[in-house]
């Protein structure tokens, strides 16, 4: 009798790409930490105008964009530059994004670099038929209106070319680290922005008990309208809690009810029950839309022991407020 090898054509699919880009100071310090912090199954990429920067930031590839224009001396607070020094590297992100199934671009608003070129590489990545998230940082109130309105202008043409766009406000800093030093601050927002990208991308790339895969995630965020995105994490002794947790996030504040699709996730140890999964996912499921559409994935992670984590995405909503909630004065979106 001749076994029967299952295993035939395995090695010729291609592993889910992924790519994480940092554009501009702010953009490349979360890459930077996200490439200390290690993340399973993508390759981070620093780009910048200001070729000192970027000497000094760590991931697995730094691009110098519009040295021929600037000389690598950055795009001095001027988004038109930092337009222009985007579209004159256009055919080496083409050839990036060439392959790449899911791209992250993370960048702050209202400078030069990562005002004019997050929407650059966004479009890009775009026509090269990428899925597309975007994690955005706001300037504070205090930066003036000038820098508010060329955010907002930014972040428009951002939202036109990708999949799913997360705001976050430096002014919720102020509510809730006011009196950190200013690099410790400014750690907790890049922090925020690499566990967001990690979360995703490991839920998508890592084998789980009940997996999830890119198609999953496409599913969810292929239909266009407004998602959200909630995560939290509490003791295994209280597993609801990490349902309340995740919806008071102070930056990533979630309203979630009436959603008609959810991707969830839930991490646990050795000791995560079926019985704590029930508990959380029936809690997210019940303020969901009665006929959502649910896809669901569970790990079992010895460094969760006693723990349990949740990262959800919910889109479908019938109306744009239904996902924002207000938070000191600002407003949070998450737009797909």
């Amino acid at each position: 009798m001749v076994a029967t090898d299952y295993s035939v054509g395995l090695e010729e699919t291609p592993s889910l790409s992924v790519l994480v880009l940092g554009v501009g100071g702010a953009g490349c310090n979360s890459i930077n930490r996200l490439n200390n912090l290690g993340i399973y199954g993508a390759e981070t990429i620093a780009v910048n105008t200001d070729r000192e920067h970027l000497s000094n930031v760590s991931a697995d590839t730094r691009m110098l964009i519009g040295k021929e224009l600037n000389r690598g001396l950055g795009a001095g607070g001027d988004p038109r530059l930092g337009e222009r020094c985007a579209e004159s590297a256009g055919s080496g992100f083409k050839s990036l994004f060439k392959e790449a199934d899911l791209v992250f671009v993370t960048a702050g608003l209202g400078g030069g670099t990562g005002t004019g070129a997050a929407p650059v590489v966004c479009s890009i990545a775009q026509r090269c038929k990428s899925m597309v998230i975007s994690i955005v940082t706001m300037p504070f109130r205090w930066e003036g209106s000038s820098k508010r309105r060329l955010a907002m202008r930014s972040l428009k043409k951002i939202e036109s070319c990708s999949n799913s766009t997360i705001v976050l406000e430096n002014d919720t800093l102020m509510d809730v680290v006011p009196d950190l030093p200013v690099d410790q601050g400014f750690g907790v927002m890049d922090s925020l922005i690499s566990d967001l990208i990690k979360s995703v991308t490991e839920t998508v790339t890592l084998p789980s008990l009940i997996n999830l895969d890119f198609n999953d995630l496409r599913s969810v965020l292929g239909s266009g309208g407004v998602s959200t995105l909630m995560r939290g994490q509490a003791s295994i002794d209280e597993p609801l809690r990490v349902v309340e947790e995740a919806s008071r996030n102070p930056f990533l504040p979630v309203d979630y009810k009436g959603a008609k699709k959810a991707l969830i996730h839930v991490t646990g140890g050795t000791d995560f029950s079926l019985r704590h999964m029930d508990q959380v996912v029936s809690k997210v499921t019940s303020e969901l839309d009665p006929k959502a559409g649910v896809i669901f994935g569970a790990r079992v992670d010895p460094q969760y022991q006693h723990k349990i984590k949740l990262m959800s995405i919910l889109t479908g909503f019938d109306n744009v407020s239904d996902a924002v909630k207000q938070h000191g004065g600002s407003s949070i979106r998450y737009v797909c």
